[in-house]
């Protein structure tokens, strides 16, 4: 059989008071404690908190949850965590335990446009 991918976590400040956590692997009930760890850290260094699961190989019931009850702290403190999409057998685990309408997830293009927002543009002024 395949030996499951160790769970590896990075963390690296976004710039524009947003942090980056960077989710690699397997998330099982091991794994969840330091990934919570992590966006807990993150969480306390800035509002915007991305938690990239792209190198996410799998994830359980309890990731999930961790994730999700996460989202829901982030919103009740004034933050805001935005998860980018991983592959799809970890986009369904979301969608299948329905944690998918309470967290936020995103391609990468739409947080880069969080991170980088086109500059305002001063509006006319007509003469």
């Amino acid at each position: 059989g395949s030996v499951p991918s160790a769970f590896v976590r990075t963390w690296r400040d976004g710039g524009r008071d947003a942090a980056w956590v960077h989710a690699a692997g397997e998330i099982d009930d091991t794994a969840v404690a330091r990934l919570e760890q992590a966006l807990h850290r993150a969480e306390l260094r800035a509002r915007l908190v991305v938690l990239d699961l792209r190198e996410l190989t799998s994830i359980d019931a309890s990731g999930i949850e961790m994730i999700a009850r996460a989202s829901v702290r982030a919103r009740r403190t004034g933050g805001r965590l935005v998860l980018v999409r991983g592959p799809a057998e970890v986009d369904r685990m979301f969608v299948g335990t329905g944690a998918s309408d309470s967290v936020e997830i995103v391609d990468l293009d739409s947080v880069e446009r969080l991170l980088h927002p086109l500059p305002k543009t001063s509006p006319g002024r007509f003469v």
